[in-house]
């Protein structure tokens, strides 16, 4: 016990002032014990965070291997599209149908890449939504369905509480509102549904996209907001099976991630209120070498 404290001490002082510890635990409601993976090194406390809420979940059992402050319902910005995503995909859209921009689409907050009159297909705007987190798409594809947007909102906590998701919570579909909110643990459910449909998650793995406008030829072309797409995370043994981030002055930088590592299990990783870019995706980062390294998965013959 004195040895353990006295390495808790240690790691301490080796480690920024100003961030907030982060703990580890084997949690899960649905699986037996034999199944959850094991920490390694129980004197092992994890990394520090500037993020406020995190957690990291086992995908295969549902454990929750990290979290800190996982419950509590908190602004997530534009990770708020995945939801927006799984609400246009249910109303079956056709990709190939023309959508043409209104003044009306635009939403003060990120990068504009449409202008009035400007026609784009469907599934252009979906990709554009998603990879590059596009507020105008976004909203002309809620038009595009003919649903108010008041309508297609509540179909989007509809469908949160079909998947038991208590703790969030949507206003408008953008993200660009501090009162869409959820738990961190509820993201991590939320990212297991979204990133199984193929076209969320290939949307959010573009690292670029380049399509030409319908009617005047412009050529657009946009990156994603996911600069881990260029990490180690998606190299070699790793994949990013699918990600989203976010950003608002009151949500701080935010992320859900699912990474699959070759020969070993799928982790979803949601960091929400980061300080800064950097702290973001070094915590992201951070936060997945860290239980790779501490964890151990069962193995059944």
């Amino acid at each position: 016990m004195l040895n353990s404290l006295i390495s808790f001490l240690l790691a301490s002082l080796l480690l920024p002032w100003g961030l907030g510890q982060v703990s580890s635990q084997n949690f899960s409601t649905s699986v037996s014990d034999q199944n959850i993976p094991q920490k390694v090194d129980s004197s092992s406390y994890g990394i520090l965070t500037t993020a406020s809420n995190v957690a990291v979940i086992d995908l295969a059992s549902g454990a929750v291997l990290v979290n800190r402050d996982d419950r509590t319902p908190v602004p997530i910005a534009s990770i708020t599209k995945l939801v927006t995503a799984l609400v246009l995909l249910d109303s079956n859209l056709n990709w190939n149908d023309v959508v043409t921009i209104r003044a009306e689409d635009w939403r003060d907050g990120g990068r504009r890449y449409l202008w009035p009159d400007e026609q784009i297909t469907v599934h252009d705007l979906f990709d554009l939504s998603l990879a590059a987190s596009a507020n105008e798409a976004v909203i002309a594809l809620v038009r595009h369905t003919g649903l108010s947007e008041a309508e297609f909102v509540q179909k989007m906590n509809d469908m949160v509480s079909s998947l038991g998701l208590n703790n969030t919570h949507f206003i408008e579909p953008t993200g660009l509102h501090h009162g869409n909110v959820a738990s961190a643990r509820d993201l991590a459910v939320l990212a297991d549904h979204a990133f199984a449909q193929a076209d969320i998650a290939r949307a959010t793995r573009l690292s670029e996209l380049s399509f030409t406008l319908i009617n005047n030829g412009r050529v657009v072309r946009a990156f994603s907001t996911n600069v881990l797409l260029g990490s180690f995370l998606n190299n070699r043994e790793y994949e990013i099976v699918g990600a989203k981030t976010g950003f608002l002055d009151e949500a701080g930088y935010c992320l859900v991630m699912t990474v699959a590592k070759e020969g070993e299990a799928s982790l979803t990783v949601v960091i929400l209120g980061s300080h800064s870019k950097p702290d973001r995706w070094q915590e992201a980062k951070g936060l997945i070498d860290w239980t790779y390294d501490n964890y151990v998965w069962p193995v059944f013959n």
